[in-house]
């Protein structure tokens, strides 16, 4: 089979179709557990209001104690890249198998898709990591954060002032009983929950898949059931529980999805998509493919959320 011809670069608005794909898809986004700003030029202002009370009628126009108070944070990004190569050859073989797996299999018709979907679901599995992990510490300042392409949502809270916040010993376990038990945690971080948000329905428990499969295990032995229905394990004292696939393990948060950002720049005309043959140019038969974007996060207002999470 011959090689590849791939000599396409798409830029601005043309590289849309590319590059959002890989973005938009992670997990978090594609489910909601997260809002989301596609249009930000390295920085967004999110601004959030404090205060403000009912007081005695007057005839004239006075305010009452607690005023109410205008105030930001802001949203910085990250400038990112994607290069990654491919041999042609390799890429060849791969591209024909695919073809051979029949009508149903939704193969796509030429090299340039087949790549550009593998790149992207790297990049859509990259930014799930980082918008929840990124340059955070498992164990406060005694671990190496895994993911360090930007900051994630537990890095920008372990470095607020914390207002309802608790710190755990030891990885975490599915005994029930233990204090190192997931539902010993789960109590200590439900009594953390602030005020504003506690009881709301729109406030939910995010935890990663293997936190939550710890917790099944607690259920489990508590109720000595074999089976538990999933509306049950779904929620937990009457919070529903997400698990996003990037969430970092032995933590837990309580939050509102409107507390938590994730910006990026896939609707501006700053981003860039090529796939590049150089069979022709340097004699090597690779193809190449290259990204770039932003993407960043941050949290509207600490004091509206809660966490437990592994120090030591």
């Amino acid at each position: 089979m011959a090689n590849a011809t791939i000599n396409t670069t798409y830029v601005g608005q043309l590289a849309t179709p590319f590059v959002a794909p890989a973005i938009l898809s992670a997990d978090s986004i594609a489910k909601g557990y997260i809002s989301v700003l596609e249009n930000v030029r390295h920085e967004a202002v999110l601004k959030k209001f404090s205060g403000g009370a009912i007081g005695d009628r007057t005839c004239e126009f006075t305010t009452a104690a607690g005023q109410l108070v205008l105030s930001d944070v802001t949203l910085t990004t990250a400038q990112l890249q994607v290069n990654e190569q491919v041999c042609n050859y390799q890429l060849a073989q791969d591209w024909a198998a695919a073809q051979m797996r029949g009508a149903s299999a939704g193969c796509p018709a030429n090299y340039a898709a087949y790549l550009s979907q593998y790149v992207a679901k790297i990049v859509s599995a990259d930014v799930e990591n980082n918008m929840w992990d990124g340059n955070f510490d498992p164990l406060g300042a005694g671990g190496v954060p895994a993911h360090t392409s930007f900051n994630g949502i537990m890095y920008h809270y372990f470095m607020s002032a914390q207002t309802y916040q608790s710190g755990t010993a030891g990885a975490w376990t599915g005994d029930s009983d233990a204090t190192t038990g997931v539902m010993t945690h789960l109590a200590a971080a439900a009594a953390l929950i602030p005020d504003p948000i506690v009881g709301d329905p729109d406030t939910k428990l995010f935890m990663s898949r293997k936190t939550a499969q710890l917790y099944y295990q607690g259920l489990a032995a508590t109720y000595t059931l074999p089976f538990l229905n999933d509306g049950l394990v779904a929620r937990y004292s009457g919070y529903d529980i997400v698990t996003p696939a990037g969430f970092p393990d032995d933590c837990v948060v309580f939050s509102k999805v409107e507390n938590l950002y994730f910006g990026t720049n896939v609707l501006t005309d700053m981003i860039e998509a090529r796939m590049l043959d150089l069979t022709g140019v340097t004699g090597d038969a690779v193809t190449r493919v290259a990204m770039l974007f932003d993407a960043g996060t941050q949290i509207v207002d600490e004091a509206s959320m809660c966490s437990v999470y592994r120090t030591s």
